[in-house]
């Protein structure tokens, strides 16, 4: 076949038609369509606080000091905290986990990988990774780090409205298993002092004033509308007994101190408390 300027001339004008249909095939209309980091203004952000932890208490084991507590998440934004398991699986087997923007009508129009859905065996269930961070300071909530931080996974899910009575009816997150995990708007996740993950080892720690500081999203990596606010603290003393383990007892949760007055702040300082057990 002989092949004229006009024969080449068709493919080269077929091209950019072929392209664009493509792109509109692998490209989500209004989800992936968005720029980086640009979420249109009709999404709805979550706004995530950590919840004061409360009733601590020291567990002594095997020659091993652990400070254990009740925690919990809130979410205080118009927008829902919502995580997608998405496929195929990320580093090390685990699932990806996307964090869905949506709109007041409940259409994603914004999504971005945030995190990894690993699965627990101690709990037989999926998890989320890097939710939140645990550690103790010396003096004050900014002061010298006693041990290591403890950084946790954790499922998340609806367990007590943040206002008024928890109807289990409109929780929108209840399942541990690889689906839709997080907060809807004005709820909060909670997690009993008995949940692994809970604790911080104190072990050897000197008698003095301390600070337990539950930091949410300490990465970063989710999407929220303000992460200078993520911390939550619990002033307490420690002492030794004369049998030389170590006695805790609790003088204050400063952050409530400095909360600003709303009908969140009973919630968010402990008032509330719905454990799942």
């Amino acid at each position: 076949m002989t092949f004229s300027k006009t024969n080449f001339r068709k493919p080269l004008l077929i091209l950019p038609v072929l392209l664009a249909i493509g792109l509109m095939i692998v490209m989500p209309i209004g989800v992936s369509a968005a720029k980086p980091n640009q979420i249109p203004s009709d999404g709805l952000i979550p706004e995530l606080q950590a919840v004061v932890p409360d009733s601590l208490q020291v567990v002594h084991t095997q020659q091993s000091d652990i400070l254990r507590f009740t925690n919990g998440i809130a979410n205080l934004g118009p927008g829902h905290w919502q995580m997608e398991p998405t496929f195929p699986n990320g580093p090390d087997g685990n699932v990806i986990a996307t964090q869905q923007i949506l709109d007041v009508d409940g259409n994603v129009v914004y999504d971005k990988v945030v995190s990894v859905f690993t699965f627990h065996e101690d709990h037989n269930h999926w998890h989320i990774a890097d939710v939140t961070e645990f550690s103790v300071h010396q003096g004050s909530p900014d002061g010298p780090q006693i041990g290591d931080s403890n950084k946790v996974t954790f499922c998340i899910e609806d367990v007590y409205a943040m206002v008024g009575n928890s109807n289990t009816a409109e929780r929108i997150f209840w399942d541990c298993t690889v689906s839709l995990q997080g907060v809807q708007a004005g709820w909060a996740d909670q997690y009993h002092q008995s949940t692994p993950g809970n604790q911080v080892d104190i072990t050897g720690i000197s008698d003095g004033l301390y600070y337990l500081v539950h930091n949410v999203n300490p990465d970063g990596s989710f999407i929220e509308s303000d992460t200078t606010n993520n911390k939550a603290w619990t002033e307490f003393i420690v002492t030794h007994k004369n049998n030389g383990q170590v006695k805790i007892t609790e003088t204050g949760n400063t952050s409530c101190d400095l909360l600003p007055d709303s009908i969140y702040k009973p919630a968010l300082c402990g008032a509330v408390t719905a454990n799942r057990g």
